[in-house]
């Protein structure tokens, strides 16, 4: 008869020695933390952080005492919860809509949110700052209309907004969206009648794509702009956010 034990022993020493590690002078790489980009507007346009650098940046921020990259929210958040940032397309003074191709207006349409929303790169989670600049200029609502936009639908914040959130999802699958919502919406003289009908529109738009929406309160502001202190309020709330969805 066979000797089989043996046999089976040699097996499982063979087995078992490929599951050792080898000793090796290089460390295993660990499995690397979310990549965030950020769509936005001046809020957090700073200079020389910007992806495509031609984009406009907010030249005031050394006026009010944000003198560092290390100072925008972003770059706090990043700091704090330890995720490197993808790419940063923000560009200072951008509306979320196509508003300025009613007319001649100034106000960025061939730089607005949806035709900036495909150069993000490959993020696994996307920060949307935006909305603040649609509102300041007046930017119609329009009617909340979430597929077969035509061009002037998206001159409209609502679809607009839809229309954004809509191809974000279909554009990154993989990738989790976060909306940052500044309630008091840049403190620029908007009427609170406006405001409340800006804020229950993202909120339900938000919604209706299954976006979490962080609500940003209390932002000190210089010049309608976080300033230092501002952008720590934003990188607190964002971290206190996240880490309590967590849970």
């Amino acid at each position: 008869m066979k000797r089989i034990v043996p046999i089976l022993t040699l097996a499982l020493a063979v087995l078992m020695s490929a599951c050792v590690k080898p000793e090796s002078d290089d460390p295993i790489t660990p499995t690397s933390d979310p990549r965030f980009s950020v769509l936005g507007d001046s809020y957090s346009a700073f200079r020389g952080t910007v992806e495509p650098e031609s984009n406009d940046v907010y030249s005031m921020y050394d006026s009010i005492g944000v003198t560092s990259a290390e100072m925008m929210w972003w770059h706090r958040f990043s700091t704090q919860k330890g995720w490197p940032m993808e790419r940063n397309n923000s560009f200072s003074g951008s509306l979320i809509s196509n508003f300025s191709d009613f007319g001649s207006g100034p106000y960025y349409a061939p730089n607005s949110f949806i035709r900036r929303m495909d150069n993000l790169g490959n993020p696994d989670v996307i920060f949307v700052f935006g909305a603040t600049n649609d509102a300041c200029r007046d930017v119609p609502l329009g009617e909340y209309v979430y597929s077969d936009w035509t061009e002037e639908q998206l001159c409209t914040f609502r679809p607009a907004l839809a229309y954004l959130l809509d191809n974000l999802q279909r554009l990154y699958p993989a990738a989790r969206i976060y909306f940052l919502l500044d309630m008091d919406l840049g403190s620029g003289g908007i009427s609170e009648e406006v405001k409340t009908a800006y804020i229950e529109s993202m909120h339900r738009i938000t919604s209706h794509y299954d976006v979490s929406c962080i609500d940003l309160w209390y932002i000190r502001k210089s010049r309608w702009h976080p300033n230092a202190k501002g952008h720590e309020n934003i990188a607190e709330q964002v971290l206190q956010f996240i880490e309590t969805e967590a849970l």
